[in-house]
């Protein structure tokens, strides 16, 4: 197996794992918010904790990814996040929760900041699309391990049993992470990179006059805040408005999750691959298509009164979320030169959680409150992710003609 090759499977086993600690909380948010005796915002506000300390952590990695040793960087983050995640087993108060799970936020932030970024250096950019398909592919997979393992664990073992499971194969993946060695940057990049001898503030002007990446991480900010929502309420939303178990709740969102994201990666990259040679800007207007094809799906799914039509427009609305991932992902990494790559994939990092899912859980939390908690009442607070998912889809579809360009919007003179 080629060194790109075991990378890549490597990257992509310890983003599944990323996905599974942190979807196993949405799992277990009813039998954990009972015996803390939390409320909905303190319930939503878990993410918010999470994402603030993420987001401020995630710059401070791209800093330290441009000048030093990135697997071991990742190993180091794989590592704190698998202890901090089992941590969450052992609390009693609602303060230590709110701790582990911002120490998972630090150690996740290395990783998506330097992730993405090592795979550009051993892939080249024609085949990035197809390649980084298995890379996101772990997105559906993890979360639906979480939803599942999750929610089964908690039926059977209780809520810290979950997080003790959850956490224990990030120590495997981060030992082996320690040990390769950190790729050449930019050796396989087509685009002459202007930012090599340029300063770090030229170097964010460089990033900040990329037309592809704002409208990319413009999208991508209302895409987080919808799937923030929806990924973080989901599960209890078919436990309060349809009296679904705790395990079944789990197993069906996860089941969900797995199809859907599957198809919909597999989807998204190869109808890129397939139609950039001809159009570069294809997988700007599949995903801007897709989603705006996702609006009213998630908009039936949130507020029907029928289990089985809520479960088909999930499958609906999810399958046509998903298929933007691979496309938009990829294209944010290959728009910036090399030696402003990790910088601008942390910076992306860091908008897309402040204005994306540091905000929508804590609110839909909140507005659940307001409403008077049930069923009902959540479903109505979901609601906010329809018009997130309309100005997600519209940015990308705005921004279809640009991708042509990227190349010459590289360097600091732009």
């Amino acid at each position: 197996m080629k060194t790109s090759q075991k990378l890549l499977v490597l990257l992509t086993c310890i983003n599944l794992v990323n996905y599974l600690d942190r979807y196993v909380v949405a799992a277990i948010l009813e039998p954990l918010g009972k015996e803390l005796h939390l409320a909905d915002s303190q319930l939503g506000s878990l993410t918010l904790y999470f994402v603030v300390v993420y987001m401020l952590a995630a710059p401070v990695f791209g800093w330290l990814a441009d000048r030093y040793h990135r697997p071991r960087l990742v190993a180091a983050g794989v590592a704190l996040w698998s202890l901090s995640t089992m941590m969450a087993a052992f609390v009693h108060s609602y303060p230590m929760l709110l701790l582990t799970r911002s120490l998972v936020g630090v150690g996740e932030a290395a990783y998506a900041t330097l992730g993405p970024a090592i795979l550009s250096d051993v892939i080249p950019e024609d085949e990035r699309a197809s390649k980084f398909t298995w890379f996101y592919l772990a997105i559906p997979v993890g979360s639906a391990l979480g939803y599942g393992l999750g929610g089964v664990v908690a039926q059977h073992y209780g809520w810290r049993a979950a997080f003790l499971v959850a956490g224990l194969p990030g120590l495997l993946f981060a030992g082996r992470m320690a040990l390769l060695a950190d790729p050449v940057r930019g050796a396989l990049d087509h685009m002459v990179d202007a930012t090599v001898s340029a300063s770090w503030v030229q170097k964010l002007a460089a990033i900040f006059h990329n037309r592809i990446w704002l409208a990319c991480t413009g999208s991508y900010v209302a895409y987080t805040f919808a799937m923030g929502a929806l990924s973080t309420w989901g599960p209890a939303l078919l436990q309060r408005k349809f009296a679904v178990s705790v395990g079944g709740a789990g197993l069906m969102f996860g089941g969900l999750a797995v199809v859907t994201g599957i198809a919909g990666t597999f989807l998204g990259g190869s109808l890129t691959g397939r139609l950039q040679h001809r159009w570069p800007d294809a997988g700007v207007w599949i995903s801007g298509l897709t989603l705006l094809g996702a609006v009213p799906a998630v908009a039936w799914a949130v507020v029907s009164g029928s289990l089985s039509v809520t479960y088909a427009m999930f499958f609906v609305a999810m399958l046509l979320l998903f298929i933007n991932t691979s496309p938009v992902n990829s294209l944010t990494v290959s728009c910036l030169p090399s030696s402003v790559r990790a910088t601008g994939v942390a910076l992306n990092v860091l908008f897309i959680h402040l204005f994306g899912d540091a905000i929508s859980p804590r609110l839909v939390g909140s507005l659940s409150d307001w409403l008077g908690g049930g069923g009902v009442a959540l479903g109505k607070a979901l609601l906010v992710a329809v018009p997130a998912v309309l100005m997600s889809g519209a940015l990308l579809w705005w921004a279809r003609g640009f991708h042509a360009s990227a190349p010459h919007l590289a360097g600091p003179e732009t």
